[in-house]
């Protein structure tokens, strides 16, 4: 009578972690990426309109992807003119006015700062992986992360930024953007190297 209903217990147990993964796997099936838990950050600071339209929503766990309707990118910089080899400090903010909630992977390879002279891009924060940062956008929330950029340029490969060749004098435009959406930009931020 101990043996059966120990199978019992057994069998029991084991449905629950069955149902438990196939609900997981069913909530995360269908993401471009893999996602950490949406979470929702506020700051203050200001903004800049971007123009273009979203006609590619996709949606996860049944809310939209952030499209040029919900959100506006903008950048700012601590510095505009940089010696070779010095360090521009950007603030990099993702602020939502959609009047629905969205979502957005605010990650460096997902939400990129662009590095670019004439028409050649000399830096991308792509150019490595990074952890997703899946975030809930509502209301007025706001989301500011920083990201140095050392007046060096990137390749076709991830290496060490301390590896990595530094840009000549020169004048570079700096732009953040979505990797998925690409009507979702800031405005251009100058930033003179000499």
């Amino acid at each position: 009578m101990a043996a059966i209903i120990l199978v019992a217990v057994l069998a029991a147990f084991g449905g629950l972690i069955y149902g438990a993964v196939t609900g997981i796997r069913h909530l995360t099936e269908g993401k471009a990426s893999p996602s950490a838990s949406p979470t929702s950050s506020k700051s203050a600071d200001g903004t800049a309109s971007p123009s273009g339209k979203d006609n590619a929503t996709k949606t996860t766990a049944g809310v939209p992807d952030c499209g040029a309707d919900d959100i506006t990118l903008t950048l700012t910089s601590d510095v505009t003119t940089v010696g070779v080899g010095g360090t521009v400090n950007f603030k990099a903010t993702i602020l939502h006015g959609g009047k629905t909630d969205c979502l957005i992977d605010a990650a460096n390879d997902s939400r990129i700062l662009t590095i670019t002279t004439g028409n050649t891009t000399v830096w991308r924060s792509d150019s490595c992986p990074a952890d997703s940062r899946q975030l809930l956008m509502t209301g007025s929330d706001k989301d500011i992360q920083s990201v140095v950029w050392n007046t060096n340029s990137t390749g076709d490969k991830c290496v060490a930024d301390a590896s990595r060749p530094h840009v000549e004098a020169g004048t570079y435009v700096a732009t953040l953007s979505l990797k998925d959406n690409a009507a979702v930009k800031s405005d251009p931020l100058t930033i003179t190297v000499r």
